[in-house]
């Protein structure tokens, strides 16, 4: 080998190292139900921040004057709070600076201390207030929380439906009784009474509490829930009585779960989406076109929620110089960030943001349809 060769393979091997020390490389991770009866929502909030990631790369986004590389790691926590212990312990083994998740409340909870006392930031779509009421300096909420859903949904109920006879069910989840006891606050409120029920899916019997419903003379059916109670007990119900209004809040307020109700989401189905729906600002249009064009299919509701989550670590970031959580995480406290798609994105002293907005939805013709005169 001649000594011109020597030095052409010296300074390429210089010129890698150069550039391998003008990069900053960025884990986040992603953790939600991947697997199970709510993998859908996983599968959504996954792709969205992809969507984010990919977007992050090729445009050459910097932090601190280098060029950063984001990468995502990926955990299920298969809606368990057990579970999701384990896969924030394997995030925070991963050395991930950021995480995106959980998606149920019941998992968020229990697995918050832990990145906390990593010192990890986490933000969450779950929306039960205990969440960012735990005083952990790490914990942030993306969206409005149950206090704001279930004032919307019970406003919905007795202002905008003028709900007569109303029967509440649960599915006796962090989440699901908590939007019930923040919706019957707003019924107590107008001298309304309503009979409750708490769904144990491993013993319920959907057709006798749907008949148990009929017999009420209910005019309208508030559930707090996920899929797994809240479809079967729509079903039943829809055998029972097509006239009785059926209310829910944003973890069946989504085109899958419009999608799997198979018709008997009619246009008696109203639900609250706490967030913005992409086709509020002109910047939700085009993550919808990337979105489509990766997955061939539109985003899912959490979709967009990831995808601007993504985006306001990163910005943190930048504005710290810094991926080192320690670093950015006094900025991502107190920062305003683009939101893409929600807009302008704040945190108050507790974690949750600012100015959480809540959107009314009802099912017409099997679609999903905004409804802004029920607001």
């Amino acid at each position: 080998m001649n000594l011109l060769m020597r030095s052409a393979i010296a300074i390429g091997a210089l010129s890698l190292l150069s550039a391998c020390s003008r990069q900053v490389d960025v884990k986040i991770g992603v953790v939600a139900p991947m697997t199970g009866g709510l993998a859908q929502y996983g599968k959504d909030i996954a792709q969205g921040a992809q969507v984010a990631v990919d977007e992050l790369n090729e445009d050459h986004f910097t932090i601190n004057g280098k060029r950063a590389h984001f990468e995502l790691v990926i955990e299920d926590d298969k809606a368990d709070p057990t579970e999701g212990k384990a896969a924030a312990q394997r995030l925070i083994d991963a050395k991930v600076n950021a995480v995106f998740g959980h998606f149920n409340s019941g998992v968020t909870i229990p697995a918050s201390d832990l990145y906390a006392k990593a010192g990890i930031p986490q933000l969450s779509a779950s929306t039960n207030p205990r969440y960012t009421r735990q005083g952990l300096k790490t914990a942030f909420r993306i969206t409005a929380d149950d206090i704001q859903q279930g004032k919307t949904l019970g406003l919905l109920i007795t202002d905008k439906l003028r709900g007569k006879s109303i029967y509440m069910v649960d599915d006796a989840t962090t989440f699901g009784i908590g939007l019930a006891e923040e919706v019957d606050k707003i019924l107590k409120s107008k001298n309304l009474t309503a009979p409750h029920d708490s769904v144990n899916p491993k013993a319920a019997d959907y057709a006798a509490l749907a008949q148990k419903i009929k017999d009420s003379k209910a005019d309208i059916v508030f559930f707090g829930g996920d899929q797994g109670v809240g479809l079967p007990l729509l079903k039943e119900l829809r055998k029972a009585d097509t006239s009785i209004k059926f209310v829910v809040g944003d973890a069946m307020c989504d085109a899958s779960a419009i999608k799997d109700a198979a018709g008997d989401a009619d246009s008696n189905y109203y639900c609250t989406i706490a967030g913005v729906p992409p086709s509020w600002l002109s910047a939700g249009a085009g993550f919808i076109t990337m979105y489509t064009k990766k997955y061939n299919t539109p985003p899912g509701t959490y979709s967009t929620l990831a995808y601007d989550g993504i985006h306001i670590f990163s910005q943190a970031m930048q504005e710290a110089n810094s991926a080192d959580p320690a670093v950015y995480l006094p900025v991502l406290a107190k920062g305003s960030f683009d939101g893409k798609i929600q807009g302008s994105i704040e945190f108050d002293a507790k974690g949750d943001v600012k100015d959480g907005t809540v959107v009314i939805f009802q099912s017409i013709g099997g679609k999903l349809t905004e409804q802004r005169s029920l607001l």
